[in-house]
């Protein structure tokens, strides 16, 4: 029995000490966030991500549906989304044209408009939170820019400011990096409408070889429009557009599904 007692007493013992090993390790990792909830400290980079990134998913979802508009013009209606075309051509027999030669400028751009109010208020609230924890803020002009790079996308936000308390801290920037895949579908949809400039159509099989992640989905339609719907299988992102190029008149074909 007294074995039997201490053998029980050694695995608590053992529990107890693997359970703090592994809240020790938390602490350590998580640290700014910790501190945020409990109000000792804040990390400006995480207080930022937190505010912006709700609000980037939904732009990005946005501008993916309609070939990086928010408005767009020049578009077709296709299940309830307003496509853009990137390379359109009214007439049959002839490749198309780019109508968008900076796809990925233009899907920045407009997602700076989308998000750049927010932003700015990201900002102000950090200064309120600062302010609120009895910390003094000396802070300059605000402004942002969002920016897609390989495997993630940029918010940069531009707001020099000073924070004193015991001690000051002085920062010009902060960068919030938030992981996706969009850089990398961009990419291929620039070169896919190469393709339909150069001869009419893509062979998007090609593609595959090279981005196991990717599926591409092309639907012809019987007005001669291509709809192109690029996903990442892992991430979900996608971003779709539509094309018009080396048209055949009505009779010609059938609507046909790839």
């Amino acid at each position: 029995m007294n074995y039997m007692k201490k053998r029980g007493q050694m695995t608590i013992f053992i529990i107890v000490a693997i359970a703090l090993v592994v809240i020790i390790l938390l602490f350590f990792l998580f640290r700014p966030q910790i501190g945020n909830i409990l109000g000792n400290e804040i990390s400006p980079n995480s207080y930022l991500e937190g505010c912006i990134e709700p609000e980037i998913k939904p732009a990005v979802n946005i501008l993916s549906q309609q070939g990086s508009y928010q408005n767009p013009e020049g578009y077709i209606s296709y299940k309830g989304s307003k496509v853009k075309y990137l390379c359109y051509t009214d007439d049959f027999y002839e490749t198309c044209t780019v109508q968008q030669p900076m796809t990925k400028g233009n899907f920045e751009k407009e997602l700076n408009l989308m998000v750049k109010a927010k932003a700015n208020k990201c900002v102000r609230n950090l200064i309120e939170e600062y302010e609120k924890r009895g910390y003094e803020v000396t802070s300059g002009g605000i402004d942002s820019s969002a920016s897609i790079v390989p495997g993630k996308i940029i918010v940069s936000f531009n707001a020099p400011m000073t924070v004193t308390k015991q001690t000051s801290e002085k920062y010009q920037s902060f960068d919030v990096e938030i992981e996706s895949q969009m850089y990398d579908l961009l990419f291929i949809a620039t070169s896919l409408v190469q393709n339909e400039v150069k001869v009419g159509d893509s062979a998007t099989e090609l593609y595959l070889q090279y981005y196991p992640d990717l599926k591409i989905e092309k639907t012809k339609l019987t007005d001669g429009t291509k709809i192109y719907k690029l996903t990442n299988v892992v991430t979900e992102e996608q971003f779709t557009f539509a094309s018009r190029s080396l048209s055949w008149p009505a009779g010609y074909g059938l609507e046909e599904n790839k």
